[in-house]
């Protein structure tokens, strides 16, 4: 017999049993299945969200329910969204004006509103001339120019009711919800079906499938969720007010009134009662108080303390069903020490954003194309939109945060990290948040240099400048001009004097002017320099602070133009492109400035065409292969863009 076919004979059949994990203690009546109260607690499926005749009720009369529903929605909207693709400003306020004209964002919170309230409300995109197209799909090349009139807002009870086909296409937004829609108004016809692509959905807070099918596809309203807690937030006020009543408990001893209730006649119990009543009328008009020789009167004052504390704690639990801080629901001041509330605002704010994305997004993906068809003829290829923060920070708040931008934005481009230009579009990028920076134009960041600048040059190209007899006597100490030649390095520090039109100046490493044989660079100039005003002459000539190229980089992508000039070197090539770039205008040195001060010249003999700045040195130095022409085409278009001659 094989070993497959061979059975255990004492193998038994395994019995299968359910097992409960959970804890009982019969004797203590605790646990699961025991007879003790909080077992006996049920959560009946309820359904508020039909009861649309108490939901009235509550929005109409109740504030803390009519805030419930309301201010998600506001927040939501108030401040908007910004358009994101390259659309010209006067084509946005074109936009806008259709949204103010047509009250789209009105009637927009409008639907948010009864969305949240009845749990399903829908709006109709209103297109003039397509009436009679209602239940076809939105065609969007057939959106005429201004045939865009606004949105009608319905109720799920009161004008907008899904129809049983669902939408069977897996690519549109909309799968698996209802395609079409039966509207009634007082404005139109009765029953009239709409096709889903010209219907704004907004619903409440959604469902798993079975309880969405018994909602015919809509959500449920906030109150469903939020009406336990209220209920109890309202009893509890409600006894408190009550608990005012008894501030002050009177007690009255009269002697003999238990014997006259017991076993007195009608008449002796109805003089007790006059006497009463007469000792209180008395006590309330003149505060006289009359008592028999053995009688006695007693007042007892209610203490308050803990109330506030129950009340709180019932106020918070609205407060939290309803995803909405106490400070904001109810208008309640952080308490306790150290509070400000940020916290409980954050996370609010971080509820907003989110409810933006899953609820209001969907309706402007919609929206929007359509009303671009209406106001331009199209949509735009890179059509999109951002939301506008929710949060406004205050005033001193905002400054603090602009000043640390900006100064982060300074140290990096001061340190090389950034050209001017990347730090020019940083500086505005923050303008939105901030509201500083507003004023950089796309010209302003189009003419900023786009050069990394060593760390020295992006202090402004004048450290290490002389300012007073002092640093140059010293400067002088230290780097004695050498007698045997005109040009030559210090052995000691790498420090070199060169000549610059006959002046003999001493540089640094950086190629920085620390002082001159003829006299030193005294501290208003360097300011005037550094401040770019007016520091350069379009025709004469200019005495160049700053020696050699802007920055290391530049120096080194130069180094392809050195065969131009024969067999030179590369300190000889730099030495020949300072001295062209300090001559003055006449004969065949030709020149001009720029608006940011950047002179150029051009030598026709030598073909020879460089451009630098006087405090950041040589901008550009070679020799163009379309000679003087391209020297005419460059002066041209620096003129026109405000450069001088």
């Amino acid at each position: 017999m094989s070993r497959k076919s061979k059975k255990n004979k004492n193998t038994q059949p395994v019995e299968r049993k359910t097992t409960q994990d959970s804890f009982q203690n019969p004797l203590a009546r605790n646990g699961v299945f025991m007879p003790n109260l909080l077992e006996a607690t049920q959560y009946p499926l309820t359904r508020f969200s039909r009861d649309w005749q108490t939901i009235n009720s509550l929005y109409r009369s109740h504030w803390v329910v009519r805030r419930i529903i309301d201010v998600i929605p506001e927040d939501m909207t108030k401040n908007g969204y910004k358009i994101t693709s390259q659309i010209d400003p006067d084509n946005l306020k074109k936009l806008e004006t259709v949204f103010r004209r047509t009250s789209t964002h009105k009637n927009i919170l409008k639907g948010l509103k009864w969305g949240r309230l009845y749990g399903g409300a829908g709006a109709l995109i209103m297109i003039e001339g397509q009436e009679d197209q209602l239940d076809q799909p939105l065609n969007m090349d057939q959106v005429m120019p201004g045939s865009y009139k606004g949105l009608l807002v319905l109720d799920r009870w009161s004008g907008i009711t899904p129809n049983d086909k669902l939408i069977d296409d897996p690519s549109d937004p909309e799968f698996g919800l209802p395609e079409s829609y039966t509207l009634t108004s007082d404005v139109m016809e009765t029953g009239i079906k709409v096709h889903h692509s010209r219907i704004l959905r907004f619903t409440g807070r959604p469902l798993p499938y079975l309880e969405e099918l018994a909602e015919q596809y809509w959500g449920a309203s906030e109150i469903e969720h939020v009406i336990d807690e209220h209920k109890k937030r309202d009893n509890v006020s409600w006894n408190i007010a009550t608990l005012t009543f008894m501030a002050c408990l009177r007690v009255m001893k009269l002697e003999g009134m238990g014997m006259v209730l017991a076993t007195g006649n009608e008449k002796a119990q109805q003089d007790l009662y006059n006497t009463v009543q007469a000792m209180n009328a008395l006590m309330n008009n003149n505060s006289i108080q009359i008592l028999g020789e053995n009688d006695s009167y007693e007042s007892h004052q209610y203490t308050f303390g803990g109330i506030a504390q129950v009340y709180d704690c019932f106020m918070m639990d609205v407060a939290g069903a309803a995803e909405t801080p106490v400070t904001k629901l109810f208008g309640r001041s952080p308490a306790g020490m150290n509070a400000t509330g940020e916290s409980d605002l954050q996370n609010y704010y971080d509820v907003i954003e989110e409810k933006q994305e899953n609820e209001l997004r969907p309706i402007y993906d919609k929206l929007l194309p359509i009303i671009m068809m209406s106001t331009f003829g199209a949509v735009p290829d890179d059509f999109d939109y951002e939301f506008n923060p929710v949060r406004r920070a205050p005033e001193d708040e905002m400054a603090d945060l602009a000043s640390k931008n900006t100064d982060s934005v300074t140290k990096a481009f001061q340190a090389g990290l950034i050209s001017q230009k990347v730090a020019l579009k940083e500086l505005r990028q923050q303008s939105e948040l901030t509201g500083m920076w507003t004023n950089i134009s796309d010209q302003d960041i189009e003419n900023a240099d786009d050069e990394v600048m060593s760390p020295d040059e992006g202090m402004g190209g004048l450290m290490g400048m002389g300012g007073d007899n002092e640093d140059f006597q010293k400067a002088m100490k230290e780097n004695p001009e050498p007698q045997k030649t005109t040009d030559a390095k210090s052995p000691q520090n790498g420090k070199q004097w060169i000549t610059i039109n006959g002046a003999k100046v001493l540089i640094d490493n950086n190629g920085n002017v620390i002082a001159g044989a003829e006299g030193n660079i005294n501290k208003k100039d360097s300011q005037s320099a550094t401040k770019n005003d007016k520091i350069t002459s379009a025709q004469g000539a200019n005495i160049f602070t700053k020696y050699g190229f802007i920055n290391r980089n530049k120096e080194k992508a130069h180094e392809k133009h050195l065969s131009e000039f024969g067999d030179i070197t590369m300190e000889q090539y730099i030495a020949r492109g300072m001295e062209l770039v300090q001559m003055p205008v006449g004969g065949d040195i030709l020149g001009h400035k720029d608006k940011n001060e950047i002179i150029t010249r051009y030598n026709v003999k030598t073909n020879e065409f460089v451009k630098g700045r006087p405090d950041r040195g040589i901008y550009t130095f070679y020799k163009p292969r379309d000679k003087k022409v391209y020297y005419d085409v460059m002066k041209r278009k620096d003129l026109e863009n405000g450069g001088s001659e």
